[in-house]
């Protein structure tokens, strides 16, 4: 027995499946299969119900699988002692969705307050896209909308940071804004938005029609850099989170914040795998963001 046979037992459990099993392990699915037939040889008991395909795991493949989650873990956390310093020089990867990144800078910029330095790096995914990254180990940690992934609660893990304010956001001059804004009224304006697979893009569209209203789309991007640079420029207005004001300050942008009432508020957080153990830097990374998340989100 080694590692990387319980490491495919908990891919198959993860996956329910040989083939996409296999090809999270970047394996051909007959050595995945040939290793986990061998693994059963070994233990003396079947561990898996077959048919023409995965079926389940039988009583003592459950015993197994909650066995090898513990020693996998077991050997990351070992790994992770014994790798010591080198193990800083490895960027953490991270994925966010682009209605995030303000939050996520604000919690970058102050990391080194409770955590050494560490190597990051950051990617910008629409939300389908993002949990697919993660699932595919593109990133170890995603930070996103809770809810299409508390929906799949066999494969990820969420934690809870901050609800998600909405606000207009225009050039200063450029448009005519009164100082209280319904939402209404935003239909007088040309918009600047995020292309239409975005989360963010998809719950605008919600709260657009929860009201009726119908607006102009000007310019579309997938780049929340993009989007505000068109703002800026005063091409159209932009809708986005509230936490934008002060990283768009050098814009000298206008906000004015938009109503709750009857509209959704969308639970941001961090998600990760559940199938293999957080590595303690990941961890800590995420016990600090938490502690610099300041907006109460009911769990």
């Amino acid at each position: 027995m080694d590692h990387r046979q319980l490491k495919f037992l908990v891919a198959l459990a993860r996956e329910r499946h040989f083939g996409r099993a296999a090809r999270a392990c970047h394996v051909t699915q007959p050595t995945l299969s040939a290793r986990l037939k061998q693994l059963e040889e070994e233990l003396g008991a079947p561990l898996i119900e077959r048919g023409r395909r995965f079926e389940r795991f039988t009583a003592e493949g459950e015993r197994v699988l909650a066995h090898a989650r513990r020693i996998l873990a077991e050997f990351e956390a070992l790994r992770g002692e014994l790798v010591g310093e080198r193990a800083t020089s490895k960027p953490l990867m991270l994925g966010a969705v682009p209605s995030a990144l303000a939050e996520v800078g604000r919690w970058l910029g102050l990391l080194d307050l409770r955590l050494p330095i560490l190597p990051l790096r950051l990617r910008e995914y629409a939300m389908p896209a993002l949990l697919q990254a993660l699932a595919d180990h593109e990133v170890e940690l995603a930070l996103g909308y809770l809810d299409p992934a508390a929906a799949m609660s066999d494969v990820f893990a969420v934690r809870p940071l901050y609800r998600e304010r909405l606000a207009l956001f225009a050039a200063r001059g450029r448009f005519e804004l009164p100082e209280t804004l319904d939402w209404s009224a935003l239909g007088a304006y040309p918009h600047c938005a995020l292309t239409p697979e975005m989360q963010h893009r998809r719950r605008l569209a919600r709260s657009f029609e929860r009201v009726g209203l119908t607006v102009e789309t000007r310019f579309e991007a997938d780049s929340m850099a993009a989007l505000a640079l068109m703002v800026g420029q005063g091409y159209g207005v932009a809708v986005l989170p509230l936490g934008f004001s002060s990283l768009l300050e050098p814009l000298g942008l206008e906000v004015r914040v938009l109503p709750e009432s009857d509209l959704e508020v969308p639970r941001i957080g961090a998600i990760w795998r559940l199938d293999e153990p957080l590595p303690a830097r990941l961890g800590q990374l995420l016990e600090a963001i938490s502690a610099l998340s300041t907006q109460a989100v009911d769990s």
